[in-house]
């Protein structure tokens, strides 16, 4: 009897050992299509976290060097939930911190490990190109006019502020990373983003003739 349970304890802790030890491991191409490791220019190492069930995420470049961190609460569909990092010759680069999906803060980073305060305007160097609302800024102030649906409840004082979103133009075009940078009211900003996750595919921003992700940042008067 002795021998059984003793046979027992070493099966289950082996199991234990090899499940805390089981990471899925997928490889990527340039544009982070799933692809084979002959093709890849990334991989990424998911393991599911027991305790909060969610899945901790490392891509690599395929250097070896790491290319970003963060935390699914899902990984089909993909559901960013948790402080993601991104890195560049292992030096940290970008973060954001996102609640189920949602971009809720941005911060960036300069050489040395501190927070990048200026704003580089994306357009401005030679071979940029900025993302385009389809008909200019002016037919995006218009689509966001008709959209935007004011609360009733904050009619009567109608408030009176600014709101600032960023977004992420995408390389196809779509609309991605939505979060306020500048926050009025709660109802205006969900308002506020529910509109702009909701608008057509814009023209890409291109570095060099090829499209490439853009931040972008619009600031909504409400009055």
């Amino acid at each position: 009897m002795n021998l059984r349970i003793s046979i027992l304890m070493l099966f289950m802790c082996l199991a234990s050992l090899c499940y805390s030890q089981n990471m899925d491991t997928v490889y990527f191409d340039a544009d982070w299509k799933t692809t084979i490791k002959a093709n890849a220019s990334f991989y990424r190492i998911v393991k599911l976290v027991e305790e909060s069930k969610k899945h901790e995420v490392t891509d690599f470049y395929m250097s070896g060097k790491i290319q970003m961190t963060g935390t699914f609460s899902s990984m089909s569909p993909e559901i960013k939930d948790g402080i993601f990092t991104w890195y560049k010759d292992d030096k940290k680069i970008n973060e954001i911190i996102y609640e189920q999906g949602k971009a809720r803060s941005r911060a960036y980073f300069l050489d040395d490990g501190s927070p990048d305060t200026t704003v580089r305007i994306f357009g401005s160097n030679p071979g940029e190109e900025r993302p385009e609302y389809p008909g200019g800024i002016n037919k995006l102030y218009k689509y966001i006019s008709k959209s935007f649906i004011y609360p009733k409840s904050l009619l009567k004082p109608r408030l009176v502020g600014k709101i600032i979103l960023s977004f992420v133009v995408e390389k196809d075009g779509s609309i991605g990373d939505v979060y306020v940078k500048q926050s009025f009211h709660p109802l205006l900003d969900a308002e506020a983003i529910r509109v702009v996750e909701n608008m057509k595919n814009w023209k890409p921003g291109r570095k060099d003739g090829e499209p490439v992700r853009v931040v972008y940042e619009l600031p909504l008067g409400m009055k």
